[in-house]
């Protein structure tokens, strides 16, 4: 899978999001069950000042204009 991928699990309807991936086969668990891959993403919004990376987890992106260092964050493609 990779960055961004959201998991939902089937019993209890929690919801995880890989914030970094690296190497290794990542297979969450939760109420005992695999967890299931979503078909959205997270989109990934970053600071070319700072660095700072920020997240939607729920919303519209059309309406999101996150902002730090007094910089519009710039949204990382996917």
């Amino acid at each position: 899978m990779g960055r961004g991928v959201i998991y939902r699990c089937p019993v209890c309807g929690a919801e995880i999001g890989v914030i970094a991936y690296r190497t290794g086969h990542f297979r969450p668990r939760c109420c005992n069950k695999d967890m299931l891959p979503q078909n959205r993403r997270l989109a990934f919004y970053f600071c070319p000042v700072c660095g700072a990376e920020v997240a939607i987890v729920r919303g519209d992106r059309a309406h999101f204009r996150p902002r730090c260092c007094n910089t519009d964050m710039k949204l990382e493609a996917a």
